[in-house]
């Protein structure tokens, strides 16, 4: 004997078949595809990626022959910069180099001077006879001559000129000019004595040679010749 569950579980199947139904009743009916309008669809598709494959390498192509002429100019401007900056350069060494011979020689009179001053002191008869205000105006002109010569050798230094040191050393021509011989049995032909001209180097180069005396040692130039 059917149970009232039972019933009511029929119930509501034939209710859903009859939705199903009214619902097929509204749908397209379904298409059939054959094996020749799914190989024709296939072909399509395959022609229309070949085609668009073709117009994507056309426009890196393009992408490319942009690209090329626009490194070749950055590398050409990219050296027309470095050609400037060279030039810059040199024009501002070429600028720069005789100013820095004149203050060289501004400083090489300041400090004979001063050199000068201390190596020949005034008398202390007359230096007796100044007044305290001439003797304080000598002794601050002395202090502003060496305050001068200090900030020669600062300025100096800051555009990287700095002092050669050839002293007691062989002469080394492209350093120093032997303006002067003296003859020291003691020491090495060719020894640089004195300095009569400081020398400087400027950014690693020779700014000016130095003026020097040098040794001639007759007995070791005959040595030689001997030799």
């Amino acid at each position: 004997m059917w149970s009232h569950t039972q019933e009511a579980l029929l119930a509501q199947f034939r209710a859903y078949l009859e939705a199903v139904s009214a619902n097929d009743n509204g749908a397209d009916p379904p298409v059939e595809v054959d094996l020749y309008t799914l190989f024709g669809e296939l072909a399509a598709l395959k022609n229309e990626v070949r085609i668009e494959s073709r117009q994507v390498k056309g426009a890196l192509d393009q992408f490319r022959g942009l690209v090329e002429p626009l490194q070749t100019g950055n590398a050409a401007l990219q050296g027309e910069i470095a050609h400037l900056r060279d030039s810059g350069r040199h024009a501002v060494r070429d600028a720069l180099r005789p100013v820095l011979l004149e203050l060289l020689d501004v400083r090489d009179r300041l400090s004979a001077g001063l050199t000068m001053n201390k190596e020949t002191p005034l008398p202390k008869r007359f230096f007796k006879r100044l007044c305290r205000k001439e003797q304080a105006m000598l002794v601050s002109w002395r202090e502003g001559q060496e305050m001068t010569l200090r900030r020669l050798d600062q300025l100096l230094a800051g555009h990287d000129v700095v002092p050669m040191d050839v002293l007691e050393r062989p002469l080394d021509p492209r350093l120093a000019r032997a303006v002067r011989v003296e003859t020291h049995p003691g020491i090495a032909h060719g020894v640089v004595l004195t300095e009569l001209r400081r020398g400087y180097f400027w950014q690693g180069s020779v700014l000016r040679p130095a003026e020097v005396v040098i040794n001639v040692n007759k007995n070791e130039m005959h040595g030689r010749e001997e030799s």
